[in-house]
């Protein structure tokens, strides 16, 4: 048995922490902003805003937890690790933002039913300075290439409600110019349709890791035919791939072959950490002349 695991960098506490701290400073300032505005305005899609806003306070700070979590080493009780912290932060910060969307929704339809009286130029003056707050934090936050599915659960908060301040500056100039009260509900549609249409997809993403399931971008039967396509690897069997978290991709697999053990496992983690960047590897050579499935555990079990 043989277990490879590659080191990448993963940034300081005080790395990730700083853009959340000041995310949230900012966040907390136009929340109130807008609260102030939206109730002075009589504005749903900025009072809207204004709490999507409040939840991104909650989703930095779980961020910062998340954090914290995420770097404590491993014990024997969590040999690896706090890793999948971030997994359940991000479905956390994503459960949040359903349930506040699923709340705007039914306040629109009732305001669509009777639409009140909007002041158009307060809610474009206070959208247009949440819009520039929105674009701050989002060069903060900005998760990269590499980013974790924490920073990016704190950065779908952020482009929600940029683009929730975008439309409420529409609605605001449409009423300011035409008197069409309607148009605020239904920005605070069309903000609530695209925030749950991209929470989704994380919080999908975030469900594949809990469920063990196959990356996103790695093909399983590549994987496999390239570990066969090795010279001398006879068969290969129990083979799984899945993801430890947004940064760490793990791999375990039982090889057949006559090859030298050490040569062939070096060769093994280099095809596969340099065209699939799997950071975890566990290979199990058998020998060919001694293998019998009947006498391998994992394969009696169906692991």
């Amino acid at each position: 048995m043989n277990d490879h695991d590659c080191h990448h960098h993963i940034p300081t506490l005080d790395e990730e922490k700083k853009p959340f701290y000041w995310a949230i400073a900012i966040a907390f300032i136009f929340m109130i902003l807008e609260i102030v505005g939206g109730l002075i305005a009589n504005s749903l899609a900025l009072i809207s805003d204004a709490l999507h806003m409040f939840a991104d306070v909650g989703a930095l700070a779980l961020g910062l937890v998340v954090i914290s979590i995420f770097n404590r080493p491993s014990n024997v009780k969590k040999s690896y690790g706090y890793q999948r912290a971030e997994v359940l932060g991000a479905l956390a910060s994503g459960a949040v933002l359903w349930v506040l969307m699923f709340f705007l929704i039914y306040e629109g339809v009732e305001r669509l039913m009777d639409p009140p009286e909007v002041k158009g130029p307060i809610v474009i003056i206070i959208a247009t300075i949440g819009l520039i707050a929105n674009v701050i934090m989002m060069k903060l936050l900005h998760p990269g290439e590499n980013g974790s599915l924490n920073m990016h659960a704190a950065y779908l908060h952020v482009l929600g409600d940029l683009l929730g301040s975008v439309g409420v500056i529409a609605s605001g100039f449409i009423i300011w110019k035409t008197g069409w009260y309607p148009i605020d509900p239904l920005v605070t549609f069309l903000i609530a349709i695209l925030i749950l249409y991209s929470s989704g997809k994380m919080m999908k993403k975030a469900l594949d890791i809990l469920m063990e399931g196959v990356p996103d971008g790695i093909d399983f039967n590549a994987v496999l035919e390239d570990i066969k396509a090795i010279k001398q690897v006879e068969e290969v069997h129990d083979l799984h791939i899945w993801a430890l978290s947004s940064r760490k991709n793990c791999l375990s697999a039982h090889v057949v072959s006559n090859k030298d053990e050490h040569q062939l496992l070096a060769e093994i983690h280099r095809i596969l950490g340099e065209k699939y960047k799997i950071q975890h590897m566990t290979i199990q050579i058998e020998d060919h002349n001694h293998f019998d499935p009947k006498y391998c555990y994992d394969c009696q079990n169906g692991s």
